[in-house]
């Protein structure tokens, strides 16, 4: 049998040496983007209280009020069926007239929703305050029976791919699509003339049966509450399509 020679060996350690010294360059080093990546549109800006609300929201209520306040919840039952904070009497609230109208429930004097003054004992008063603050962020905009900042969260995960992570139309998936473009809805045509069942109808039955496109039918994945969510994210993308949100003015 033959054995290496000096020469190769050392030809062979100094090649070992030096890609230990210089590591091969990742894919991403390869192929570095060439602009910065397009930013994530927000749905809407929080305060400090509600962003620690939705700690708490996020943590405990979800659980029967829903991700985006429908009262669709999965510990919702038969016999405690939460509220849905679209409703009048709930969106566009401020956080005082939440916490008056919760005072009932605290105590166990709202035959409707008698679980309250159990749920309460499970947070600090403070944090339960921060709750009820949120519950405007969550119910936003209050012209569209769906929650924005839910939406961001099923926007992100299931259409950004497509539309872009800024609603644009570019997102990586547009690349490969050659007879419709997906729609941007920095200047979708619904978006701006406020037409939110149209666009609930186009979310929900997707691009063959409502515009022609191949947009799958997301009602056949996501619940109606979660469409309509989408719908109010969408809704953000036009300044002036919904109105502002009163802590924000």
């Amino acid at each position: 049998m033959r054995h290496p020679t000096p020469a190769l060996l050392t030809t062979a350690l100094a090649a070992f040496l030096a890609a230990c010294a210089e590591p091969a360059p990742t894919p991403q080093e390869e192929a570095a983007p060439t602009a910065a990546a397009a930013a994530v549109h927000q749905a809407v800006a929080l305060t400090a209280e509600q962003a620690a609300g939705r700690v708490t929201y996020e943590s405990v209520c979800w659980t029967c009020h829903g991700s985006g306040g429908h009262g669709d919840g999965p510990a919702r039952t038969a016999g405690a069926e939460p509220p849905s904070f679209h409703s009048p009497e709930y969106a566009g609230v401020s956080p005082a007239q939440l916490l008056e109208r919760f005072q009932a429930s605290l105590v166990g004097d709202d035959p409707d929703h008698p679980h309250m003054q159990h749920v309460v004992k499970l947070v600090e008063e403070a944090s339960f305050t921060q709750a009820l603050a949120f519950i405007p962020a969550v119910a936003y905009p209050a012209e569209i029976p769906g929650s924005a900042l839910h939406g961001q969260e099923v926007y992100q995960f299931r259409c950004a791919g497509c539309h872009g992570v800024a609603g644009k139309g570019d997102g990586p998936g547009a690349a490969h699509m050659v007879e419709v473009a997906p729609a941007d809805f920095t200047a979708d045509t619904l978006v701006a003339a406020r037409r939110w069942d149209a666009l609930y109808a186009k979310v929900r039955e997707g691009g063959d049966r409502v515009h022609g496109s191949i947009m799958p039918p997301w009602g056949q994945v996501l619940g109606d509450g979660d469409v309509w969510d989408l719908v109010a994210y969408l809704a953000t993308f036009q300044p002036g399509a919904v109105a502002p949100p009163a802590w924000g003015n």
